[in-house]
């Protein structure tokens, strides 16, 4: 059982219909998902439990552990489709890098460095024009 609320069965196309939701919602900037890939989560209800005021989630998290939830890798197990299923949707490779860990990884900057707003837009477009040419030289699609 992955929360009480989500199938255990997810579809990609369902996983896709709610990153599609956000990104209309807030922009793709303001997306990011973690596949959360544990398949053991008992230190996390350990951690979760103990720390319940730190969630500002309603009781979520710690009410999906008390109905039994003891799966969060789902969405790591189908992310290939859901990949293909955004491309559908005409989402972009950029769209993708964001939503898949750049954004996330911009806001643990900014947050967690104090990183100004801005800095890493140089390196970051370097390295996307590398990923660019290794895609354009080794990629499939």
């Amino acid at each position: 059982m992955v929360d009480g609320i989500w199938p255990d069965n997810l579809t990609p196309e369902q996983a896709a219909d709610m990153i599609d939701y956000y990104a209309k919602l807030v922009g793709v900037d303001h997306v990011a998902i973690a596949t959360d890939d544990m398949f053991d989560v008992s230190l996390v209800v350990d951690f979760a439990t103990k720390n319940a005021i730190m969630y500002n989630d309603d009781g979520y998290m710690i009410d999906a552990f008390n109905k039994g939830a003891d799966d969060s890798a789902p969405l790591a197990r189908i992310l290939a489709a859901v990949t293909d299923e955004l491309w559908k949707r005409g989402y972009s490779n950029g769209d993708l890098v964001k939503i898949y860990g750049g954004n996330k990884m911009r806001v643990y900057q900014q947050v967690w460095e104090g990183a100004p707003e801005g800095k890493w837009d140089k390196e970051y477009a370097e390295r996307v024009k590398l990923r660019n040419e290794y895609m354009e030289k080794y990629g499939s699609r």
